[in-house]
């Protein structure tokens, strides 16, 4: 086509055929993310099972990649609160605008796209109502399922004094070297002085070293 003014003309109509949703609106869309009765909380919003997945700390507006398949949002609060919530991808109002460019041409467009299909512009996940409660203990507090092996390289933290399960074998052992010590040094210190006691008991010692007449 050797006519600029003629290809001008029709680009429009070239535009349209191609895809009304993807035109007009676009393959993403701004979505705000709100948690009522929550503050910092921190939301993980994926598009479908394996796709995907975005990090929101509400509110906050991101761009969303429209899709077909549905969101599935997962927000922790403060206080151990955890709120999931599903929200259903729907078919964008000028997907039907297609019925007057061939429907197919433009509806097979948008639906590559993901533009077809959008979300509400505003998500909220409700904390309201959801109680505070306590973080449960870790694991190798249930001494009953714990293999042995691992048990003794667990440390384990009392008050103000950590401290591993092998610490008290430790502990014996180094007690008992310290007794064994004492009673060596006491055996010692007993014989020095039946030595002593002996000599002060004999006029002029053994060798003569108290110096008798």
């Amino acid at each position: 086509m050797k006519n600029p003014i003629l290809k001008f003309l029709l680009l429009p109509i070239v535009l349209t055929v191609t895809a009304c949703s993807t035109v007009t609106e676009g393959a993403l869309q701004q979505i705000t993310f709100e948690t009522p009765g929550a503050y910092d909380a921190l939301c993980e919003v994926k598009l479908g099972a394996n796709s995907l997945v975005y990090t929101v700390r509400p509110p906050q507006t991101i761009w969303v990649k429209k899709s077909a398949r549905d969101m599935h949002i997962t927000c922790e609060a403060p206080g151990n609160r955890i709120v999931r919530k599903d929200i259903e991808s729907e078919v964008a109002a000028t997907t039907f605008l297609n019925v007057f460019n061939g429907i197919i041409p433009g509806s097979t467009y948008d639906a590559d796209t993901g533009a077809m299909f959008k979300f509400p512009p505003t998500i909220q996940v409700d904390f309201m109502g959801v109680e505070a409660k306590s973080t449960p203990m870790p694991n190798y507090h249930n001494t009953d399922g714990l293999d042995p092996k691992i048990a003794a390289t667990i440390e384990n933290f009392g008050h103000d004094t950590p401290a591993t399960s092998t610490d008290a074998a430790v502990k014996l052992k180094t007690d008992y070297a310290y007794m064994e010590a004492e009673k060596e040094a006491a055996a010692e210190a007993a014989l020095e002085a039946e030595r002593q006691s002996r000599i002060d008991s004999l006029e002029g010692g053994f060798y003569g070293d108290k110096g008798g007449k």
